[in-house]
């Protein structure tokens, strides 16, 4: 949906909706311009503002809807489900336009978000529908600003939300389609299609060029089915005359489909399984929507694609694997496969000598268990690095909770007969898989791990996001990717210091920032359990 803003009221017609928070006068905060009108429409229909209360009214000075927030500062949850609400119940209307309010309890950190929640909220994925839901979704909507919010503030997000909407739209998509028509084949020439569209180069390795590379991990995940793996790279670099401000490889896990393989799962949920390779489309909606707004950073996607199927040729549990950077690993449980791939992905990153590398997989159960649905885990032993994702994912409201990758856990992964196995037990899950992925990370590179296994598909309708692949992710990691490569007070090159950044301490939080450490490597170990 295309957006617009607005200090005034435009001409034409429109479907008003107000967002107002609850207050003797809900309407006295509201944008001037609309304020008297509002004050009409809550006085004729006893509106309140309390949390979820909705309202219509038609007065001499117009017809609104009204949404209630409750008692102020309303939370981004909250805002983005009484918007998608609201543009889903207008689309029962048949509205070819959406007027949309908001009072002074919106501040511009909000305000930005809400932009880029308006852009996408009239996202559906009917594909496999024979009847379509009934009503079309409005095309446009332009917002009226607080008092409290310049345009200055939030013309950056107005400009770019359709690159930023198309991307994450066809990270949803991908994640919402069933394996049956999406392989890691299928997956690619999606991809290879997106990527023409938006002019950025894509290389696809097949079978026997992984062979060749010697990923042992990726070749074992996917030889239980027919379906051969892939491994993808796609790379956009700064336009002609721009100084490059830095290299970032994102590395996303790509399993099509996965049913844990020989240590199958439970068959209860495993069709929700189809969504986890929403890492390996999230990484690529990162290097699509950067190329669109022409990002000055060399960002370079990976996605080691592959479907985990029992079969007679599948992997075993027991089965000792060679990786790419000649580690070798114990299997432990076939079903822990997502950290085999992205360990040979992780080391293939060397090829770009990056100043970064961020890797995003759904990839343990436990992260679910400790965090739930409201934000991703993050672990990194790079202070700085922790500090730019986390106030990245506080700007654009994807917000993350760090967890340590001490040496200490090390020990869960010792074999008896490889270098490790790649499980470490039931207990800290979700750092073992960490504290695993981190021995194949180039020596000297910077590195963080994203754990969105909570927050990038839900089963049911939950902080205003629908059923189904969410996108979280995209917003963060293009924000990330602005401010940890911007220029630096006092500096002239436009770029920061690559790969100096102070080691995890035993707190497990990042202090202030030093130019200390060289954020060394460590090791670890995932399960999705």
């Amino acid at each position: 949906m295309k957006v617009e803003i607005t200090e005034s009221v435009p001409r034409g017609r429109f479907q008003s909706i107000a967002f107002l928070h609850e207050a003797k006068d809900p309407a006295a905060r509201a944008p001037e311009c609309v304020r008297e009108a509002l004050a009409a429409a809550c006085r004729a229909s006893g509106f309140r503002g309390r949390d979820r209360e909705v309202a219509g009214a038609r007065t001499e000075k117009g017809g609104w809807v009204l949404v209630g927030l409750g008692r102020g500062p309303a939370t981004v949850p909250t805002l983005r489900r009484a918007l998608r609400r609201a543009v889903r119940d207008a689309g029962k209307h048949d509205p070819d336009r959406l007027l949309l309010a908001f009072d002074n309890g919106v501040d511009a950190r909000v305000m930005r978000i809400l932009i880029r929640e308006a852009a996408q909220a009239d996202y559906q994925f009917e594909q496999y529908k024979s009847r379509p839901r009934a009503g079309s979704p409005p095309v446009s909507a332009v917002v009226i600003l607080p008092s409290s919010v310049g345009r200055k503030d939030v013309e950056r997000s107005v400009r770019e939300a359709p690159a930023f909407v198309e991307s994450l739209r066809w990270a949803r998509d991908l994640g919402n389609t069933p394996s049956n028509d999406l392989g890691p084949g299928d997956f690619a020439r999606e991809a290879g299609v997106a990527a023409r569209r938006v002019g950025v180069p894509l290389r696809v390795l097949d079978r026997r060029q992984i062979e060749k590379e010697g990923m042992g991990g990726v070749l074992a995940v996917g030889s239980g089915s027919a379906r051969p793996p892939v491994f993808l790279i796609g790379d956009h670099r700064p336009p002609r005359g721009s100084r490059s401000r830095g290299t970032v490889v994102l590395v996303g896990k790509g399993i099509t489909f996965d049913s844990g393989g020989i240590s199958i799962k439970p068959a209860a949920s495993m069709g929700e399984m189809k969504y986890d390779m929403m890492g390996a489309a999230t990484v690529f909606a990162c290097l699509f929507a950067a190329k669109r707004i022409d990002l000055p950073v060399r960002v370079v996607a990976l996605a080691p694609l592959a479907e985990n199927l029992p079969s007679g040729t599948a992997c075993r549990p027991g089965d000792i694997l060679r990786m790419r950077n000649g580690k070798t690993v114990e299997v432990d449980n076939t079903d822990a496969e997502g950290r085999l791939v992205l360990a040979d992905a992780l080391s293939y990153a060397e090829n770009f000598r990056p100043d970064v590398i961020v890797d995003v997989a759904t990839l343990t159960g436990a992260v679910l268990v400790a965090l739930g649905h409201e934000c991703a885990g993050l672990m990194t032993p790079d202070n700085d690095l922790a500090r730019d994702l986390v106030e990245a994912g506080e700007e654009t409201g994807e917000r993350l909770w760090r967890l340590p990758v001490w040496q200490d856990y090390r020990a869960n992964l010792k074999s008896e007969w490889a270098d490790m196995k790649n499980t470490g037990g039931r207990n800290a899950g979700t750092i073992n898989a960490a504290v695993f992925l981190q021995e194949f990370v180039p020596p000297g590179v910077k590195w963080a791990h994203l754990d969105v296994a909570g927050v990038a598909h839900l089963e049911k309708e939950h902080a205003g996001y629908d059923a189904g692949a969410t996108g979280f992710g995209v917003a963060l990691i293009l924000e990330f990717l602005r401010t940890h490569f911007s220029v630096s007070p006092g500096r002239g090159d436009g770029k920061k210091s690559p790969g100096k950044g102070k080691p995890q301490t035993s707190s497990g939080i990042g202090k202030r920032r030093t130019s200390s450490g060289n954020g060394k490597r460590k090791t670890g170990n995932d399960r999705k359990a």
